[in-house]
């Protein structure tokens, strides 16, 4: 008799652990499955250990598909499409483009899976925990650039030609191998290759707007090299390299000047 009530009371508790087994063979843990979050479940005590007139119970328990599965769920499941689209936005990856979203969708999946089956089912990380990962980190504190930089491809051909055109105007003549290799026209290069490797800053904040109370994205550029600054800069180099020059044809370009006020030459 005392066994028999010793049974009863054993069968009057369910195992949980058990249900959850139960449940869990029913549900992908094959080779190829991964460990999507959890779920609940409303499930039946097996037989075994569940006394006469047993109510289902709710459990949480893993939610445990197959790779196959759930890129299968990604395909139907409109609700799963918007959640993972917003997940790619919050880690600042590209959306918009289904391909592309669905291609994320499979590789975190994959990688999900990976960390799972090699880690005998210990690791249980998520296709959007793996996409983090993916991503380098979250936007908030993952590293982002603080500047955009437009570079100018500017060929020495074309430095030359700048230079040989502003020495035309300040000099009246054409620079020759001299100047090349004189100490001024190497700084000057280098001064102007300088200024060209620095291109054009562009900085974005966002900034509130003071009337509507909104916050606005500014975007300022900022030129470190320009046609007209390389010109300014020439200029002054020339100058400081052939003063002689620059007298010379100062003089000349003041006694063509005279002759034309004086209405011509003869």
């Amino acid at each position: 008799m005392a066994g028999e009530e010793q049974n009863t009371q054993q069968s009057g508790s369910v195992d949980v652990a058990a249900v959850i087994a139960a449940a869990l063979s029913a549900s992908g843990g094959g080779s190829n499955s991964v460990y999507i979050g959890t779920t609940t479940k409303t499930v039946l005590p097996p037989s075994t250990i569940a006394k006469p007139g047993a109510k289902p119970q709710t459990i949480t328990m893993p939610n445990i598909l197959t790779v196959q599965q759930a890129n299968s769920l990604y395909l139907t499941d409109p609700k799963l499409q918007a959640s993972w689209r917003n997940t790619m936005k919050k880690y600042g990856l590209e959306t918009g483009n289904p391909l592309v979203e669905r291609k994320a969708w499979e590789t975190a999946v994959a990688g999900a899976s990976d960390w799972y089956l090699t880690s005998n089912r210990e690791a249980k990380i998520t296709p959007e925990q793996y996409l983090q990962w993916w991503a380098g980190g979250s936007k908030k504190s993952g590293p982002k650039a603080d500047l955009a930089r437009s570079v100018y491809q500017y060929s020495p051909e074309q430095i030359d030609a700048d230079i040989n055109e502003v020495a035309q105007k300040i000099l009246g003549r054409q620079i020759v191998d001299a100047d090349k290799s004189a100490d001024w026209y190497q700084d000057l290069t280098n001064g102007l290759n300088k200024m060209i490797s620095k291109g054009t800053t562009t900085t974005t904040k966002l900034v509130k707007n003071k009337k509507t109370g909104k916050l606005e994205q500014v975007t300022t550029q900022t030129p470190e090299f320009t046609k007209e600054k390389a010109v300014e800069t020439i200029e002054s180099a020339v100058k400081a390299g052939d003063p002689v020059s620059v007298a010379r044809k100062q003089n000349l370009d003041f006694a063509n000047w005279a002759f034309e006020k004086m209405g011509g030459r003869g």
